[in-house]
């Protein structure tokens, strides 16, 4: 039971939510669920069986972590990016801020699959709104720093004039296209001469959860 703490953070951070996210769905305060995190206080059993409804699992699993039993499984199952806190990807009209103050998000490796250069992947969140219902307001994404060749129809972290950016992009001869999945927003067109549109990453991974 030593590693249920450990258990209920990465489970969390997959699920793309945050202290205070979850102890709002499990009727329980910001700081219950940190005690519980880092191993100070135990879990009530009725918050058990509510936090195995929110993560999909077994309460035996949270109890006894069966395939999670140590850190040692945990690494060989996600894999830990940095998640740049203070940096924003907008999905809207760009926002960036150059506190670069981090922690870790665990990412399941199955993602990892096609993804070389690792020390190059890092994590950032979405602010906005245009690429709703992909991606919502404070989504996490993952970007491969070192995929920065144009897939058509792929999401791409960019680089707009000094503003962080995430659209879908599409490569033509003669200009590039930033496109949202949110209808209301409408294609941005520039010439490839012109363009001040730089790739940072793809991104292949990513965290949304509705409010």
């Amino acid at each position: 039971m030593k590693n249920i703490g450990l258990r209920i953070k990465t489970k969390r951070k997959l699920s793309g939510l945050t202290q205070e996210k979850l102890a709002q769905k499990v009727g329980a305060t910001k700081a219950a669920v940190s005690r519980w995190e880092t191993g100070r206080n135990a879990v009530a059993p009725d918050k058990l069986s509510t936090l195995a409804s929110i993560f999909d699992v077994d309460v035996e699993w949270l109890l006894t972590g069966e395939f999670f039993a140590t850190q040692e499984d945990i690494d060989d199952a996600v894999f830990w990016a940095p998640l740049y806190k203070k940096i924003k990807a907008s999905a809207g009209d760009g926002f960036i801020n150059i506190d670069s103050e981090n922690e870790l998000i665990p990412i399941p490796t199955r993602f990892l699959k096609y993804q070389c250069n690792k020390d190059h992947i890092f994590c950032v969140s979405v602010k906005g709104d245009s690429m709703i219902p992909v991606l919502y307001d404070g989504s996490i994404i993952a970007v491969n720093a070192m995929s920065t060749t144009i897939r058509d129809g792929r999401m791409y972290l960019v680089l707009q004039d000094e503003l962080l950016r995430v659209k879908i992009l599409h490569q033509l001869p003669d200009k590039i296209i930033l496109r949202s999945y949110n209808p209301d927003f409408k294609d941005e067109e520039y010439k490839q001469k012109e363009s001040r549109v730089h790739v940072i990453g793809e991104v292949f991974w990513f965290s949304s959860l509705a409010n």
